[in-house]
């Protein structure tokens, strides 16, 4: 059964539940999402999305994103703002002209963006974790793409959950398949091209759309580098021990 969601003209809105965890609990479907922008518009869209229970949204867009495509998730769902620079439309798209249009260049200012997401912006993950043990009901993270800066917010919560390695690559992989319509996703980036005069290049913009592993292990090494193990990372930089670990199980996991 597909994970993904159809709501709106939302790409990569999916539920994180059904993730079986080291100590044999499974991840709920009705209290963990995650996704890109979330294109929603009209009362019947809407109220399909609010039948998701989702409580809280944790927007990591930057404010320019923000701006350009205004959240309409009614009243009922908080917003936590959390404001990353690093993986924005705009700052993919300025490393993008200083490193070259190429898909190697791509692909690897992709990989060192992740380098930056877990040494640079560590206080929005803190945030969102210190906001989710003070919060009750459902949660979405999302980004403009829902693969990188939401891709690590998730890879960190399902770590937290303790849910196994396997399942925890196989979630952040799932970013892939979100982008079948390319046409709409590549959209994202038509007016940074046709400011510079340039036609859209499918294959420069794919590999930014793409989630590999490498990206993420990008992630994890940095992690490890700067604490010994991810574990010690959680604890030391984002403050989840044992007891935060357990709050989150007991919200999230059956």
């Amino acid at each position: 059964m597909s994970r993904f969601l159809p709501v709106g003209q939302t790409m990569n809105l999916r539920h994180m539940g059904g993730y079986q965890t080291v100590h044999g609990g499974e991840t709920r479907s009705d209290k963990l999402y995650r996704s890109g922008f979330l294109n929603i518009s009209g009362s019947g869209q809407l109220a399909k999305f609010e039948q998701l229970g989702i409580n809280t949204i944790y927007d990591f867009r930057s404010p320019m994103e923000r701006g350009k495509d205004r959240l309409q998730v009614g009243a009922k769902v908080e917003v936590v703002e959390l404001g990353m620079l690093v993986a924005s439309v705009e700052n993919l798209w300025d490393l993008l002209l200083a490193e070259g249009l190429t898909p190697a260049g791509a692909e690897k200012i992709m990989s060192e963006r992740y380098k930056e997401l877990t040494q640079e912006e560590i206080p929005g993950y803190r945030t969102m974790f210190e906001h989710m043990m003070e919060s009750e009901g459902g949660v979405l993270v999302m980004c403009s793409f829902g693969k990188d800066r939401a891709g690590i917010a998730s890879a960190l919560l399902l770590s937290a959950l303790e849910v196994e390695e396997s399942h925890i690559e196989e979630d952040y992989l799932l970013s892939s398949n979100a982008y079948a319509d390319k046409d709409l996703a590549i959209g994202k980036f038509q007016q940074f091209f046709n400011a510079e005069g340039l036609p859209v290049d499918e294959s420069i913009v794919l590999p930014i759309l793409d989630a590999k592993l490498s990206y993420l292990n990008t992630a994890w090494r940095v992690m490890k580098e700067k604490s010994g193990s991810r574990d010690n990372f959680m604890l030391e930089q984002l403050a989840i021990d044992e007891a935060a670990k357990a709050h989150l199980k007991g919200r999230f996991v059956v």
